[in-house]
């Protein structure tokens, strides 16, 4: 394919024309989508929800490439470091559902198809096929302080060592980088020391091995005790998989060289135990008329890889980058979009595809277009995945099914919630859910599972909830945490006080919140004494000096005629001693209460017996 050239100036104004183009048509972004029923907003799926997408014309370019990613360390802000034909667009993902373009870093020289980047120490390195264009070295820091958007930003160092390189790799334990398919070293590495992350160092190359088209790069924790420790580069060299000793960056040496039924060796990844490779043939699938082909190599003994089996996709798209995140595999595929295999099964030789959101509703020929890459390391969970013609899809891979029977509980009702957890990671499991508030009670929820299954648990002792709530399942196994999210509504309800004398008004020192009316409450709070059902707003005088009406003075009605006489028969008498008797310990509606503390106690019968056999007055 032919690469236009533009001049700065060109670029500049097509830039213009692009930014003002994607305001005006801001409303074609794509927001949030489930996955339901095999598609979302009509793009096929399979287990990963489309959060957003943003056009080439939003990202001010006219055609994607390749993706990386950078989390602010400070902020904890995602941002996506989007390849485009003119340049590098980094995208804002703290509301994953809304991205938009914080800023924008211009080709060196001309506008390429290929672009590629990495990130070391908060500094993005870029490179492309473009003439001239060598490595552009970006400060991602200055994003944090932005306050237009999108803000041209330019390159905190530009190294002018190579001309243009395909790809750019990182061994970031060893703060080494790679710069690949190169106009140097027949193509193969050149490597600089990027310790000072603004001030790379040119190390050394080597080209024995031939081309290098992409690598990757680490330092050695895998089984092979003979190089544990060492910085080393597994290389995609275009007809054979290279395994490179980088101890001595100025004299690097071939460990092995590994053949197969090549067409072109395009790019290659390792487990995370260092223990197998997944490789892609970007040219099989037209050549050797595959569907998609990824070979598996037991490396175990570096010296001697072993292919030990091909997974063949269900689609005949061409398979371009893929990257390892624990027990998952996340592959761009081109016209398939994005795909994600498990690894349970490697050390057989085998892959299985769980899931999948395809970029490309039309096709899935085996033709160069739909995804370039994708990147699938941000902590939140979110995955963005490239489309050369229709920019950046950002997606989430689910591994649990989360259903909340009721979506709108009463605070005094329970919520539940139904789980299902899905086929894809390494078992046991634990679980939590790990912002539970304070004085919630969670009911039947398992801290681990044995393996995918389902269950069902509770949350109960809602007081103090109001208004939607959204709380998250963690789950965590050998390789993978992942995350799902949950959500309800709870209604607190209304305030209701205790009426515990049952003359039909509350005592405001005893509320309660309920959606229903609880038995023995009632709406309003204006007893003055729930002890007494003779003592509410309104009330009669009974003669007894208490204040009936709560209006905060004896009236006349009210003032006490003979106190002792319970039964008001006009005499202080044993009948008014087994009164009291009978209503011992009473502490509602007490007729016997003499000193009106709202209990009959002792202490009455000490005052009954003070006026006993006085007569009451006429």
């Amino acid at each position: 394919m032919s690469t236009p050239s533009y001049s700065l100036i060109r670029i500049s104004t097509l830039r213009w024309v692009l930014a003002v183009f994607a305001f005006s048509h801001a409303s074609i972004a794509l927001a949030q989508s489930p996955c339901e029923g095999g598609f979302a907003d009509g793009f096929p799926c399979d287990r990963m929800d489309l959060l957003s997408s943003m056009s080439n014309a939003e990202l001010s370019g006219t055609g994607a490439n390749d993706v990386w990613g950078w989390t602010d360390p400070v902020t904890g802000v995602e941002y996506a470091l989007m390849g485009e034909r003119q340049g590098l667009a980094m995208v804002d993902l703290s509301d994953p559902t809304s991205p938009f373009l914080a800023a924008f870093m211009e080709t060196q020289t001309s506008s390429s198809t290929w672009r590629d980047m990495k990130v070391y120490q908060d500094h993005v390195y870029v490179v492309s096929e473009a003439n001239g264009h060598g490595l552009q070295v970006l400060d991602l820091n200055q994003l944090r302080d932005l306050t237009t958007y999108p803000t041209t930003l330019e390159p905190t160092t530009w190294v002018s060592v190579f001309s243009d390189a395909h790809n750019v790799v990182i061994d970031e334990e060893s703060a080494l980088l790679y710069a690949v398919g190169t106009n140097l070293a027949g193509g193969g590495l050149v490597v600089f020391d990027i310790s000072e992350p603004a001030s790379p160092v040119l190390m050394g190359d080597y080209g024995e091995a031939g081309y290098t088209h992409d690598a990757q790069a680490v330092v050695y924790d895998g089984p092979d005790a003979d190089f544990a420790g060492k910085p080393l580069a597994f290389c995609a060299n275009a007809n054979k998989l290279a395994i490179l000793d980088i101890t001595d960056p100025s004299d690097i040496v071939s460990i092995s060289i590994t053949n197969y039924d090549y067409s072109y060796t395009h790019q290659c990844w390792l487990t995370e135990d260092h223990k197998y490779l997944m490789l892609g043939d970007e040219l099989d699938e037209q050549n050797q008329g595959f569907n998609t082909r990824t070979l598996i190599f037991d490396v175990q003994d570096l010296t001697n890889p072993v292919l030990i089996g091909e997974h063949f996709a269900d689609v005949a798209a061409i398979d371009h980058n893929q990257y390892v995140v624990g027990n998952l595999l996340f592959q761009a595929n081109y016209r398939a979009g994005l795909r994600m295999l498990q690894l349970t099964d490697v050390a057989s030789g085998e892959l299985t595809e769980i899931g999948y959101f395809d970029v490309d509703p039309t096709s899935d020929a085996a033709q160069f277009s739909g995804s370039w890459s994708t990147y699938p390391y941000f902590e939140s969970g979110i995955v963005v995945v490239t489309s050369i013609d229709d920019g950046m899809f950002v997606v989430r891979p689910r591994f649990m099914e989360t259903e909340v029977v009721d979506l709108e509980v009463c605070v005094e009702e329970d919520v539940v919630v139904f789980v299902e957890v899905l086929d894809g990671l390494l078992p046991p499991y634990a679980l939590s859910i790990t912002d539970l508030p304070s004085g919630v009670t969670l009911n039947d929820f398992p801290e681990t599972l044995d393996g995918p299954g389902s269950f069902v648990f509770s949350i109960s002792d809602l007081a103090g909830l109001s208004g939607q709530q959204s709380l998250t399942i963690e789950l965590s196994s050998a390789l993978n945490t992942v995350t799902e999210s949950f959500s309800f509504s709870v209604d607190p309800g209304v305030t209701w006080f205790a009426d515990a004398d049952a003359d039909g008004y509350g005592n405001q020192e005893v509320p309660t919140m309920a959606c229903a009316q609880p038995s023995g409450f009632v709406a309003n709070s204006d007893d003055c004494n729930d002890a007494s059902s003779t003592v509410y707003p309104g009330a009669p005088g009974t003669g007894q000096g208490f204040d009936n009406n709560c209006n905060g003075v004896i009236d006349e009605a009210e003032e006490m005629g003979c106190p002792g006489d319970f039964n008001n028969d006009g005499a202080i008498s044993v009948a008014d001693l087994l009164v009291y008797l009978g209503e011992f310990g009473c502490e509602v509606n007490c007729s016997a209460d003499f000193d009106a503390d709202g209990v009959v106690n002792v202490t009455d019968l000490l005052g009954f017996l003070a006026v006993f056999g006085d007569p009451c007055p006429n």
